[in-house]
């Protein structure tokens, strides 16, 4: 049934309005209304006593929401102007009061792509269980950490509802993108802000989805930071979501540093709520952050003031900034072309008199252009000879024949002997200019009144609050209390879905370092929010997909139909998102970079980023090192040797081994630095290190050859980015350099950047085993044919002749000691019963030591040394092997040395083992 209108009477006896449902008719009259019931009845009713609302429009196939959750009853809205009736079919609720409580969203009509998507995401994740998905140390039970995961995330997207219009998700799928518009109050920066991260704030507040793109140092943390502060004033909700837990525990960590710890919530995966639960304590808002309503208009004025008058000095700050690297640059430019185009002194000083015009660097490079199209050996044409006068004051024409070459060296001396002048020049105006203008001293109060008026709505806030002790078990059935009280929820990706209620939209959702976000995380969190601010960097390394997976994803991708921008494998989030809505979507680049020595971002800035970096830092010292093997060393994808280079470099050189930190492309190797170098020392593979920094940072290439893994442009930029103070490269002597390639590039801007001589460090480490290299080939061979009476491996004959003519030989106190080859181990053993089974049979099936050095006097066995080939002894079974003979040896008391072939101080090793053996030392 339709109601023309709905009306609310009040009777004689009571003050409230009823509601009347038996209302047939209503008529005007000169001082009220004229009423009919359905009983046929009549009355009239003074214009106090009768609340009127006719009927507006209707909304059918809708969803209706009341506070967050579904109302499955109703499908259709009568809208009665203030007032609004649920129906479906003959069925009807009473008249509702509009609010923000209520919300009233078109069911989505075409679902078939939201559906073939979803399915590809669940059929990625049902079809393989090793999907590379993150979990934190959920209760497993016998299930690996990846079925959870992909569990996790089934049960997220089973729970999407499809026809739900509110959520990000639905624009995502849909590729829709809305303007929102920024608040009308005023927005501060408590946390402090440039002119980009300003911008920043700025667009992601004025827009449904966006992207700040955030390269290393530009300060993502404190823009997110701004923003929590500007959205926690408008009453919203915000969460905050990245793979790694260490990102988001950033931000809160960098809020409690300035007192505001008391806004967010630390949820996501069981470990972390209980923690959250069992150790947080409700912080009282300070009191001394309540200030009047007049203050609090006075200070809005100031900052809006203050606004306008920043915009000016950021951009001339930048400016500022941007004219110190091309001084720089032409600094270095210039020392270049002195070493290769030298200018004469006399013939500077005869120049710098004959030529009486004034210069300007453009004027020197028309100079130079025209020089380059002129023959100086013959005669000038007339037009050239008054170009020469006139432009440059030449008067004496024959200064261009008789300097020949050395008139262009001399202007391209002068070309940057003015260029840097004048950029000097620029560069002191500019200082001055903001000096003037109190650049710093506004900065600071912005800065300052943006806290006091943050403070102040905390105050407000917080000082209204019921205190209400949450616990874990039942904070889900209370969440509109919890995000009062808690309006910054943290969590991962995955386990955002399983912290908060189902059907919950949080007001904003941040996903930081989303370049690693894999878009089917990316849609679990999507659709717990309206709107979503995406933080990451395009060039900073994405997501790892399995070689397994990638096969499997690519059939269903065909199977659904799937476009390239919801590609699981090929795209990230940022990707996804760029691909879907082009110049559409707002992005902005945060440029002003603080973190690392200008001479190490630049490369990066150069490389990467096109020059779009604003370089804030500053440094007089070079950065650079290359520490250069001998040998290339290499073996799978690890290499000895660099680790040796490396530690021996970082104890020579550091006392504070917490400021160092050592990279690798590789798990293997990472790991095998972990346990040789100092305690303090962090190594791991670049992967790991994204979103991290050191003073130190030292980058083991590994391999010898520049290959597509390592030389991933995402990979050097981190590996690159995460050094402050010093970046240093190991890498072998032979590796070539191909130009366009990542290293190669890395590894000229080095050098170029300072004296070679200066960067290159050549590596100290060497080995008897460097003959085996490709590097020595030739020396190789011709010791091989010199030591054709030697039987046994290359490595076996290096450690005969070491032992020999090095080591025996040349010491008195080894005098007595003699050697053997081949020697068998059943012949040093008399009595079995200290052995296994396994053991005997070991010793029995003619298993022999490399080399036993015996006693001359008396026969006793006193040390044994193992040759072990690396490509050899990293098979399984004769790790295996070599298990049981270290193990047999030491039951028998015979000291063992095993001496590996990309070892090395092998002289130095067998001496000091010797002497041990021996009771020498």
């Amino acid at each position: 049934m339709n109601y023309p209108f709905i009306i609310y009477l009040k009777n004689k006896t009571s003050t409230q309005f009823e509601y009347k449902r038996d209302v047939s008719s209503v008529a005007n009259t000169y001082n009220g209304y004229y009423i009919t019931f359905s009983n046929g009845r009549s009355y009239t009713y003074g214009a106090d006593r009768v609340l009127y609302y006719p009927f507006v429009s209707r909304r059918e196939n809708v969803h209706i929401y009341e506070r967050g959750i579904l109302n499955k009853k109703y499908n259709t809205v009568d809208d009665y102007g203030q007032y609004v009736i649920f129906r479906k079919g003959n069925h009807c609720s009473l008249p509702v009061e509009k609010s923000k409580d209520i919300e009233i969203c078109d069911v989505k009509k075409n679902t078939k792509h939201a559906e073939s998507l979803l399915n590809y995401f669940k059929k990625i994740l049902e079809e393989n269980n090793s999907v590379s998905f993150d979990i934190q140390n959920e209760e497993t039970g016998n299930k690996s950490s990846n079925q959870i995961s992909s569990e996790i995330l089934l049960k997220a997207l089973d729970g999407i509802d499809i026809l739900d219009s509110r959520s990000v998700l639905s624009k995502y799928i849909d590729g829709i993108n809305s303007f929102i518009g920024l608040p009308d109050d005023i927005l501060i920066y408590p946390f402090g802000c440039n002119e980009s991260q300003k911008l920043a704030v700025e667009t992601s507040l004025s827009n449904s989805i966006s992207i700040m793109e955030g390269p290393p140092g530009t300060g993502k943390t404190q823009t997110i930071l701004n923003l929590i502060a500007n959205l926690i004033l408008q009453n919203k909700t915000v969460a905050i979501v990245s793979n790694n837990n260490s990102a988001v525990f950033n931000v809160q960590e960098k809020l409690a540093k300035y007192g505001c710890e008391m806004v967010v919530a630390s949820l996501g995966n069981n470990e972390n709520k209980a923690l959250f639960f069992d150790n947080h304590v409700v912080q009282e808002v300070d009191r001394d952050f309540e200030i009047s309503e007049e203050r609090l208009k006075i200070l809005k004025n100031e900052v809006r003031s203050l606004d306008s008058v920043l915009t000016i000095c950021f951009q001339k700050r930048n400016k500022l900034a941007i004219l110190k690297t091309k001084l720089s640059e032409a600094e270095i430019e210039f020392s270049h072309l002195k070493v290769e185009q030298p200018l004469d002194r006399k013939v500077k000083s005869v120049l710098d008199q004959r030529f009486r015009g004034k210069w300007t660097p453009t004027k020197a490079l028309k100079l130079k252009k025209l020089l380059s199209t002129i023959d100086l050996e013959n005669k000038l044409s007339i037009i050239n000879k008054l170009r020469f006068v006139l432009r440059y004051g030449l008067f004496d024409l024959t200064s261009i024949s008789n300097y020949g070459e050395g008139l262009a060296v001399y202007v391209n001396h002068k070309f940057y002997e003015l260029y840097i002048a004048n950029l000097q020049i620029e560069i002191s105006d500019t200082e001055n200019w903001l000096m003037s203008n109190n650049e710093e001293a506004n900065l600071k109060q912005f800065v300052d009144i943006s806290k006091e008026v943050f403070n102040a709505g905390l105050f407000k806030k917080y000082n209204g609050l019921d205190t209400v002790r949450f616990k874990m078990e039942d904070y889900r059935n209370q969440f509109d209390a919890f995000t009062m009280q808690y309006p910054v929820i943290l969590s991962s990706t995955l386990s955002l879905h399983t912290s908060i209620p189902k059907g919950y939209l949080f007001d904003y959702l941040i996903i930081d370092e989303a370049s690693q976000v894999d878009i089917i995380k990316s849609a679990t969190c999507f659709s717990c929010c309206r709107n979503a601010i995406v933080v990451g960097d395009s060039m900073q390394l994405t997501h790892i997909v399995d070689q397994q997976i990638k096969a499997v994803a690519e059939q269903l991708r065909v199977e659904y139909s799937i476009p390239h921008a919801y590609d699981y494998v090929q795209v990230n989030i940022l990707d996804s998102l760029k691909s879907i809505y082009g110049s559409s979507l707002k992005s902005v680049l945060l440029k002003e970079h603080y973190r690392c020595h200008p001479t190490i971002i630049g490369f990066c800035n150069k490389k990467y980023y096109n020059d779009n970096l604003v370089i804030m830092t500053s440094g007089n010292n070079h950065p650079f090192r290359i520490i250069e093997t001998r040998i290339s060393g290499g073996k799978d994808n690890y290499n000895q040797r660099q680790i040796d280079e490396t530690d021996l470099y970082i104890r020579d050189n550091y006392s504070d081994y917490t400021q160092v930190g050592v990279i690798a492309p590789y798990r293997s190797h990472a790991d095998m630095l972990q346990k040789q170098l100092p305690n303090g020392v962090e190594a791991d593979t670049i992967h790991k290190f994204q979103g991290r920094e050191k003073d130190v940072i030292i980058f083991n290439t590994v391999k010898s050859k520049i290959e597509s893994f390592i030389d991933n442009p995402n990979l050097i930029n981190v590996a690159v980015s995460r050094a402050v103070k010093e970046f240093i490269v190991v890498k072998p002597e032979s590796m070539e350099l191909p130009h366009g390639t990542n290293i190669g590039d890395m590894i000229r801007y080095m050098c170029y950047m300072a004296d070679p001589n200066e960067t290159i460090v050549q590596g100290r480490i060497s080995s008897v085993f460097d003959l085996l290299y490709k590097e020595y080939n030739q020396i190789f061979t011709s010791f091989l044919s010199s030591n054709k009476n030697i039987k046994g491996s290359a490595a076996e004959i290096i450690i005969h002749k070491l032992l020999n003519e090095n080591i025996l030989l040349n010491n008195a106190q080894f005098s007595s000691i003699d050697f053997v080859r081949e020697y068998r181990l059943r012949d040093l053993i008399r009595d079995f019963q200290s052995f296994t089974k396994d053991e005997i049979r070991f010793i029995q099936k003619n298993s022999r030591v490399d080399f036993l050095l015996y006693s001359k006097i008396d026969k006793t066995p006193v040390l044994a040394i193992e040759v072990d080939g690396v490509s050899f002894h990293d098979n399984v079974l004769q790790r295996e092997r070599d298990q049981k003979k270290d193990n047999i040896l030491k039951i028998i008391g015979l000291p063992l040395l095993r001496l590996s072939t990309d070892g090395h101080d092998e002289h130095a090793r067998i001496i000091e083992k010797l002497k041990m053996a021996m009771g020498l030392s």
